[in-house]
Parts: structure tokens; sequence; C-alpha cells
């Protein structure tokens, strides 16, 4: 049997052409090709992302699915998250043109709401949750004939959509086959792609080669604003893990490793034991690698781990801070404390490693006293951070979706996927003006970067041209404003900038403080 996997491409919410780093890869999909190939299936992978030779993302996503579709397969995967209906929507279009080779759909957006898309997109099945062993199993009953029924987790048609048991007990997470990147072209990802990173992400390297792990799945918290998690939150064993690294760095030689999973240092004696061990084997295979984190706000981290982190080459963490207002965290469910927040804040600023994290505006409780609470916690302790702020979305699986289709808010779901990060919800008791002049405020905070400390670049050149892109890549000299360090980094920008005056957002690469730079045309170097 022939599988073939299409990885979503986000070019319908973001400007097409427009490149991918493989530090946002949806790497579910290169655990379950894994899981296919181990279990003697063939499996083609196809990945929409850094094609950039057509008009629009539609134009792309016809052509390739089209040309991809003249070799015959048995079974066609497709998934992604809510955001990626758009994508999902036109390739099932295409798929149903050129082909009646069944299609199989999962990710979050079957996971999270799965009757009513599953209804709405009519695949020929949907997987609901992690899917290694209910795809294997599906190919399995499909080869042989056998009856799906006994299938848990999966969707079909018998006279109308049938699902059978919902079981959300997993194997050994330890057992699971290391994702397989190598069908979806990961490698020319990271060797030309690298670069094409969000804002984010900014790492301590002149030219990144970011690599993505998980190492644990699922979460035992229940954020209002967050999709629902209904498996048991599994941690993979350090061995498990360094076993990963050591193969993925000896075949993409990465020189950045991004820990996906968001509770990494829950445990803090989790990550001391991963700390001491990536010591180690460093020093065994020479691995030269810096690393990044996200955790909780209940993590509680101390000066001690966090410098030993630091000695293993971490060089940054985020937490999920989500307002620095008492009132909506205890909204929104967070079981976090303002003050943990504050300590780790200072800790990263005492031990000289960068924070990050996201403020969201909007939840039901939130109002102008506590917007403006919000607003004074990230001026007295984010503006140097890369700390960001947008509202919060109420997203499928999540209880403010829940409430938005209680309270008529969301009334037509049909117009919700189609529209989906376009419409702006007010789940607030604020009038609609009042809260959508707000959120405008805060987006012009955001995008201008209003408070972030600005200097300007003493030396700027070209050094690449991306030609399919019409996109110049700029070398920038500059020196940082809070620690005084000369740091240089490469930028994509679209078109060529010589001769105008404007400004670069970036994080400087030795403190990892948030600033601006000005790129003058005195100082270009032509």
């Amino acid at each position: 049997m022939r599988v073939l996997l299409l990885v979503p491409t986000h070019k319908y919410t973001t400007s097409y052409p427009a490149l991918l780093s493989v530090s946002d890869f949806p790497s579910g999909l290169a655990y379950i090709a894994a899981s296919l190939k181990k279990a003697g299936y063939e499996v083609t992978g196809l990945n929409l992302n850094n094609i950039l030779t057509y008009k629009n993302a539609h134009d792309m996503v016809t052509n390739e699915i089209s040309k991809a579709l003249e070799t015959k397969y048995d079974l066609i995967g497709i998934g992604g998250i809510c955001i990626d209906y758009p994508f999902i929507r036109d390739a099932m279009e295409v798929i149903r043109l050129f082909t009646r080779t069944p299609v199989v759909l999962g990710g979050g957006i079957i996971n999270n709401d799965h009757e009513f898309v599953f209804n709405l997109l009519k695949p020929d099945y949907c997987i609901i949750g992690e899917a290694e062993d209910t795809i294997v199993s599906l190919c399995n009953a499909l080869e042989s004939g056998s009856s799906l029924e006994s299938i848990d987790n999966l969707g079909y048609w018998d006279d109308g959509a049938k699902f059978t048991k919902l079981n959300y007990t997993y194997g050994n997470i330890n057992e699971r086959p290391f994702p397989d990147y190598e069908v979806f072209n990961i490698k020319e990802m990271v060797d030309k792609y690298s670069i094409a990173t969000r804002v984010t992400y900014r790492y301590p390297r002149e030219y990144p080669r970011p690599f993505i792990i998980t190492t644990a799945r699922s979460c035992p918290f229940k954020c209002t604003f967050c999709t629902a998690h209904p498996s048991k939150y599994r941690v993979r064993s350090i061995e498990n893990i360094m076993d990963e690294i050591k193969e993925l760095y000896e075949t993409y030689e990465f020189n950045i490793l991004i820990i996906q999973d968001e509770l990494f240092a829950v445990n803090k004696k989790r990550m001391y034991e991963f700390c001491i061990e990536l010591l180690k084997k460093k020093q065994e295979y020479g691995w030269d690698f810096n690393w990044m984190f996200q955790t909780h706000a209940s993590s509680n981290l101390d000066d001690a781990l966090l410098s030993l982190a630091k000695k293993t080459g971490c060089f940054f963490f985020s937490y999920g801070l989500e307002s620095g207002s008492p009132k909506v965290l205890e909204s929104m469910n967070k079981k976090t404390d303002i003050e943990q927040v504050i300590q780790a804040i200072n800790l990263a600023n005492e031990v000289h490693i960068g924070f990050g994290g996201n403020l969201i505006f909007g939840d039901t409780a939130e109002t102008k006293d506590t917007i403006l609470e919000t607003l004074d916690f990230y001026q007295q302790y984010c503006y140097s951070s890369m700390v960001f702020m947008s509202d919060v979305r109420p997203y499928p699986g999540s209880s403010l979706f829940e409430y938005c289709l209680e309270k008529g808010i969301i009334t037509d779901k049909v117009d919700f996927y189609e529209h989906i990060d376009k419409n702006i919800y007010n789940m607030t008791s604020m009038p609609d003006n009042e809260y959508y002049s707000w959120l405008n405020f805060i987006s012009m905070l955001e995008q201008m970067w209003l408070m972030v400390k600005t200097v300007d670049a003493y030396k700027w050149e070209q050094c690449e041209l991306i030609e399919s892109l019409k996109a110049h890549v700029y070398k920038v000299h500059t020196v940082c404003p809070y620690c005084g360090s000369s740091i240089t980094y490469r930028q994509i920008f679209g078109g060529d900038v010589k001769g105008t005056r404007t400004h670069l957002g970036t994080g400087c690469t030795k403190c990892n403080k948030r600033i601006r730079v000005n790129l003058k045309e005195k100082y270009y170097v032509g």
C-alpha cells in the first residue's frame, strides 16, 4: 500500500510567496510517516511550503497536488489545525477532481470538532487523537478488507457518518519510532530556508540551522483558551530524547534545537537530568548547538537550574503569560501567580538568558481596567523581552469556543471556519466599539514596537538575493543598547530597501533583549 501525506501550507494565513523554516514544521506528520514505514507501508510526503513559483497559494495547491496525483496512491493523508481549514478545503476539492483515492483527515481540526468537520469536509475517514496506531490499523483493514468497527478513534461512512469508540490511552511513548522527516524534504528546508523564522526565534548564531524535537505529549492544565487535551500527559525518557537528538544532529547538522512541548521544565528534576546528560553527550560526541524551551510558570525555576541550562547551551525560554491581571488569569484557569512570572523574568535577567511569552487580550473577564493592568505589567517587566501582544481567539476545542456558541457570539460555524483568523469576536462585556479600539491600540503598540529600545545599524549590506521572492538578505551590524555587544545578523526584506529609512525588529544575539534597529542609507555599504 502506498500512502501520500500532505503537509499543510500556512500561505493562506500569510502572504504568498513566503518562506517557512523547519522551526514551524508540523512534526506530527513525521511521526505518522515513521509509524507507517515501520509497518511496511510506502510513504511519500508532499511539503507544499517554500514553493515560490506561483501567483497565489490556491494556484500552488492546485497544481502541486494535481502533479503529485499523477502517481497512484492507495490512501491520502491530510490534516492540520483549525486555521488550516482553507488549505484543507481546497486540497480536498483538488483531490476529488483527480482521483477517488480515499482520504483520511486528522490533526487538531478533527480532534476538537470531529463530527462537524467530518460532515463538512467529507473525507472518507478521519482519525481523532494521536494517529500513529490508528492509521496503521486503518491501512491494515483496507488492505485485508476487514471491518473498521474495531478500530478506536476512527470516523468513516456507513449510511451516514460513523464514529468508533474514543480511546485516549496510548502505548509507551518511548516505543514510538522517531519522526521521519526525510519524506518531506526537510533537509532542503534546513539548508536553504533556516533564515525564514518567526521573530520570536532570534538565535545566537549568524547562520542558524534550527531543528525541532518533542519530548512530551498532552498537557494536564485546562486553560479556557486552549484546545482540550483528553489524553494523559506523558514524558519521554532522557535516554530516548538523547538518542533522537543524536540521530537528528548527525543527519541535519543543526545548531539550534527548539524543544516544542509546552511544559518541558515543569518537573525540575527532569530538566536537571536532561542538562546533566546533555553535557555528557556534548563532550562525548562533540555536539555544538544551542537550545531553547517553553514551560509553565508553576515550574518555579531557580538560579542554579537555569545557570546549568545556560552552561549546556540554553539561550532562551518562554512562559505562557497570557495576562498581567490576576482577575483575567483566574478567569482563564491559568493556575498562574503574577509573582511567579516576575521572579522568572528577574531570574532570566540575572542569568543573562532570553525570556519570552505572549499577552492575549479579550478574555470574558477583560475590562478597561484589566487591559491597563496588563499594559502596565508589560511596561514594567516585559518590553525588553520577546513578549508579544494580540487578541485571544475562540478556537474549537476550547472553553471559549463553547462560550461563543452558547452566547450567540458565533452564530454560523461554517462561516467561522471559512473566515478563521479574520473575524474578531468580542467575548468581553465591553461594547464592540470600545473593545475594537483597545485592540487597535494594542496592535499599534505591537506592530510599531513603540516601547522597544532603538539603535542605528552602524553598517548594513546586501549579502544575498532570493530571486523567486524578489527579496534581499541583508547583513546588519549594530551595538546592543543593553549589553553593549557588537552584534551581526542576517535578515530578509522584500524588495530593495536601500535608499529608504526602515527599522528592523530583532533581538540581541548575546543578551537576547528585544531591540529595534534603524537602517539609514548613510550606513549602507554597497
